[in-house]
């Protein structure tokens, strides 16, 4: 039987005991969505930093090989190669390439999710990909919505109602807040840009200059792959074979 939980935010996930489970991991706007895009366009992986220290040391690791990425109030942080818009993550520029994140909100609740058995990067554009994965497990299913500075936060919300109507059977069991957001989800017909509009994550945006962006990361089923953390690292293929916790 699938059991699935819902965390609210990042902040939240540092409490839970995440022990045999498999973590979804939702930053929708962006870290999530630039992941996803990110490997899709030829990434080779992505490391979740904790902080602007921590990024440089990896980039040294990599023998300066990777690029360093983030954000600080949703702008890139000086000296970085890329901030956090998905719509940076070319081929051109990422593909072949490791990657280093640093973002306020999406990278510190993958941090936090790391002591589940396999952690999967959710966004709405992979939201189907990631969907499949789950239908075939009997999981203890823990989602991790991000949220915004610690507080709870809409976009996030919805994309995981709707991972869990995709992926619950009659039997399931959920917890309070997964069946209140599965119920919103199911209850709205509109595309998530349009269900959206006021939600106070895509107004700060917009306002920031990233209404591009937005557009962008509420689409859905855009992108057929699951990321997921593999000893050490954010990779995407064999999830079978691979998502093994470090």
């Amino acid at each position: 039987m699938l059991h699935v939980t819902t965390l609210p935010t990042a902040q939240s996930a540092g409490q839970f005991d995440f022990t045999g489970t498999t973590a979804i991991v939702i930053d929708v706007l962006r870290a999530t969505s630039v992941i996803t895009t990110a490997m899709a366009n030829g990434a080779t992986s992505v490391f979740a930093a904790g902080s602007i220290d921590e990024a440089w040391a990896e980039h040294r690791r990599n023998n300066s090989v990777s690029l360093v990425c983030g954000e600080k109030d949703a702008v890139k942080i000086e000296g970085f190669h890329l901030g956090n818009s998905p719509l940076e993550f070319s081929p051109e520029k990422v593909g072949g390439k490791p990657l280093i994140l640093l973002t306020s909100n999406g990278t510190q609740a993958i941090r936090a999710s790391m002591k589940a058995d396999r952690v999967l990067i959710l966004s709405f554009l992979n939201l189907e990909a990631v969907s499949r994965v789950l239908r075939r497990t009997n999981d203890r299913v823990v989602i991790v919505c991000s949220g915004t500075n610690g507080n709870f936060s809409l976009d996030d919300a919805l994309c995981a109602g709707m991972l869990i109507n995709r992926i619950a059977a009659e039997d399931s069991h959920l917890c309070d807040l997964s069946q209140a957001l599965a119920g919103f989800a199911a209850a709205e017909k509109r595309p998530p840009v349009d269900v959206l509009n006021r939600c106070f994550h895509v107004k700060y945006l917009r306002n920031k200059g990233f209404a591009d962006d937005v557009t962008y990361c509420l689409s859905t089923d855009a992108i057929d792959i699951v990321p997921f953390w593999n000893h050490g690292l954010i990779v995407s293929g064999d999830l079978n074979a691979n998502s093994i916790k470090p």
